[in-house]
């Protein structure tokens, strides 16, 4: 009676689909990874790229938009007939993109390598997301959409507060290389949740 009373009559009342617990960690560790770098970005274009300004900085930015935008219409066409299989490659695959874009902005230390490097950043976020974003949709439960949608976005929040602060007194103490390489792992076990669901 008393675990009735507090859990409600239908045992799965707290239940949530584990594609759903997968997107929401994965999400976390994803946006976390993007946060270190975004906020302090331009500070390293102007101090490490040769001629590099705040122009070039939101060139690039602009770059890997529009990368970005082409990539999702093109795999949102595909997606369109495609299993959640075929999803969690393409998920994977974007996000280990992403990760090779991270390490590649150490090396960075030229206009033209800033720009393939976040060509290939918004390339892999254009495969990734109609991805995984289209997982979330078909398996969240509907009847409680609103709480799982207000918990995806407390808990990823938290992370990217976290990582905001974490990223900046990273690349002040050990330097933007560091920084990149960190961004590139916390990325990569955003892989993680998936691989463990479909295994």
């Amino acid at each position: 009676m008393l675990k009735e009373a507090f859990i409600g009559r239908n045992p799965s009342h707290f239940h949530m689909d584990r594609i759903v617990e997968a997107f929401i960690v994965s999400e976390t560790l994803l946006w976390s990874a993007w946060n270190f770098v975004t906020p302090i970005f331009a500070i390293f274009v102007v101090n490490s790229v040769e001629g590099g300004d705040i122009q070039i900085a939101a060139s690039a930015f602009s770059i890997y938009l529009i990368a970005r935008v082409i990539t999702e219409i093109i795999i949102g066409r595909y997606l369109s007939r495609k299993t959640d299989g075929n999803k969690f490659i393409l998920t994977v695959l974007g996000m280990l993109l992403m990760s090779v874009a991270y390490i590649g902005f150490s090396f960075s230390h030229t206009i033209l390598l800033l720009f393939l490097f976040y060509i290939l950043i918004g390339i892999g976020m254009g495969i990734a997301s109609p991805a995984k974003n289209s997982l979330f949709i078909e398996h969240i439960d509907k009847n409680r959409s609103a709480t799982e949608w207000s918990l995806y976005d407390a808990v990823t929040l938290i992370g990217v507060a976290s990582a905001t602060a974490l990223g900046g007194f990273i690349a002040g103490t050990y330097g933007f290389s560091f920084l990149f390489l960190l961004a590139a792992v916390v990325n990569t076990l955003g892989i993680i949740p998936y691989l463990l669901y479909r295994r």
